[in-house]
């Protein structure tokens, strides 16, 4: 009788295996998750806070009030003051 109680025992014990490879790709996704928030975070962490001199955001060219975002030639686009020539890239 203890014989073959050990035996189912034992049998039942094997029958369940663990499956790491599941709780390894679910970790490699979640901090792939994490790493790509934390990458995009880092490059656009200015575009959060950015703030023109008047207290407002920028428009969604990245120029402040008052400003004509303007091509310089070469790719490059500008911000700058309605009758000035004093150009900056614009915020981010």
């Amino acid at each position: 009788m203890l014989r073959k109680n050990t035996k189912n025992s034992v049998k039942q014990n094997s029958a369940k295996k663990p499956r790491v490879w599941i709780w390894v790709l679910c970790a490699f996704l979640v901090g792939g998750a994490f790493g790509y928030a934390a990458h995009y975070l880092a490059n656009n962490w200015t575009g959060f806070f950015a703030k023109c001199p008047d207290g407002n955001r920028p428009d969604k060219n990245g120029c402040c009030n008052g400003e004509i975002y303007t091509d310089a030639g070469e790719g490059w686009m500008v911000c700058c003051p309605e009758g000035a020539d004093n150009c900056y890239p614009p915020i981010k």
